[in-house]
């Protein structure tokens, strides 16, 4: 359905130099807050069918609203003029239906005779569109009423719009229109609603506007945000019109410049907007998404299989992490992770390969990654000097270099032993030299750097303890 509003360019209601009149009855009873569509309820279909029905007719055609039960509960005088016959332009009205709020009872015979008395005297046709989801329970007798303007000597036709009532049940209101000349229609959606408001009173569109459709969309990705405010402003940054959760946001703009501001749940964002004459436009409105500050702070390469500081700002907030991944990994799809927690700078433990890699700020909630750096891991090298001469069952030295990544050790294995094996070890965080005990049997033996990240040994070298046979 179509959604159009605009500023209120006149304070009140023209004089009528017209022959002819509109009055709405319009439900605002308790019962319009039963759901229509999926969770949308009546009261919220019909407002935006009724800022549609108003904003689209004539503005030089004379009408007025008259509304029940939204002041008071349990209150069957509980009828108001919301807008008085006149000329009027289309959003003040459209407000009007959008600040009903529905409580109370159905008192529809009195608030249709409330109507009568809103047409002129000098009218010579008028019509009376009742739209309700409910019958009178406030003891009146609409079909007595009807009997009484079809004795007028005006033609005067009420016409029933029943919204969402039951099957059948808005039969029981066919003397209005039988009476009078009326129509009498059924409406279970907006789109029906709509339809049937076409049919009592054809709506007229605005002269010399363009129809315009807006519809927000990411400005990273493009792709749909779905239902968003909207607020529309002329060149000299006046209010035209605005909206609320519209997707696409439906209105008639004259020609001319323009400023689109929308916000959608995370997004946000402004726009121009050029309006020529006798263009249909749909238009995409690019909102960027609202993410807080953050940084990170890191050297451009770093050791594979080391460890890495990284200075970094940000939220903070429960789960937040600095990650290292693949690039175009998706979020959560990492190698290395820390927590902010932690503090700054975070450590991470560098997994043993080569490449490109993505250093990240991820935030945990949402889930979206908020700022990434771009980061080399080189290939490592590492030695390792052998003692000259060891005594069997002490403690010994040995000089090495490398990495010096998280879990990295130098380790003493038996020659030809798996990479995993080991008869002892020592972590290199403990610095150079390490320090190992050596076995209580001579022979010949491996000392090696292995990388903790993956097993890999990066340097191996043989050395003899004890005597030799």
């Amino acid at each position: 359905m179509r959604t159009m509003m605009f500023a209120t360019l006149l304070c009140g209601a023209t004089p009528l130099m017209s022959d002819t009149a509109t009055v709405v009855v319009f439900d605002a009873s308790g019962s319009m807050w039963n759901r229509l569509e999926g969770d949308l309820s009546r009261i919220e279909v019909a407002r935006d069918v009724m800022g549609n029905y108003f904003v689209d007719r004539n503005p030089d055609a004379p009408y007025a609203i008259v509304a029940y039960g939204h002041n008071r509960r349990g209150d069957c005088s509980d009828i108001e003029v919301v807008t008085p016959m006149g000329q009027h332009t289309g959003a003040g009205q459209a407000n009007r239906i959008v600040g009903l709020i529905p409580q109370g009872m159905t008192p529809l015979t009195d608030a249709l005779r409330v109507a009568r008395d809103q047409i002129p005297p000098t009218a010579e046709s008028a019509d009376i569109v009742l739209i309700t989801d409910g019958l009178e329970n406030c003891g009146g007798d609409p079909c007595a009423l009807a009997a009484q303007f079809a004795a007028e000597g005006i033609d005067l036709r009420a016409h029933v719009v029943g919204f969402g009532m039951a099957p059948g049940e808005v039969g029981a209101l066919a003397c209005l229109p039988d009476q009078t000349g009326g129509l009498l229609l059924e409406a279970a959606t907006g789109a029906e609603l709509t339809a049937a408001l076409a049919q009592v009173t054809p709506a007229e569109p605005l002269a010399n506007t363009v129809v315009m459709s807006l519809f927000a969309v990411s400005a990273e990705t493009s792709a749909p945000l779905g239902a968003a405010d909207w607020r529309i402003t002329d060149a000299d940054g006046q209010l035209v019109t605005q909206g609320e959760n519209r997707d696409p946001f439906d209105l008639a703009l004259p020609p001319g410049e323009y400023s689109i501001a929308a916000t959608a749940p995370g997004f946000s964002g402004e726009m121009p907007l050029t309006v020529r004459a006798d263009i249909v436009q749909r238009v995409a409105v690019p909102l960027i998404e609202d993410r807080p500050e953050a940084s990170l702070d890191a050297p451009g390469t770093a050791p594979a299989g080391g460890s890495l500081d990284v200075d970094w700002t940000g939220p903070d907030a429960d789960g937040d992490r600095i990650t290292l991944a693949r690039p175009e990994a998706a979020v959560g799809d990492i190698l290395a992770v820390t927590l902010t927690r932690r503090g700054t700078p975070a450590t991470l433990r560098l997994p043993d390969e080569t490449g490109m890699f993505e250093l990240r700020y991820e935030q945990n909630e949402p889930q979206r990654i908020l700022v990434t750096r771009q980061i080399s891991l080189t290939a490592t090298e590492a030695s390792i000097i052998a003692p000259v001469a060891v005594p069997l069952d002490e403690r010994f030295e040995i000089d090495w270099t490398g990495p010096a990544g998280p879990q990295d050790e130098i380790v003493l294995a038996e020659i030809g032993s798996p990479d995993d094996a080991r008869i002892t070890a020592t972590q290199t965080r403990w610095g150079s030299p390490a320090k190992l005990k050596a076995p209580d049997v001579a022979g010949t033996y491996e000392l090696r750097y292995r990388v903790g990240a993956s097993g890999r040994i990066l340097a191996r070298t043989q050395f003899t303890l004890g005597g030799t046979e």
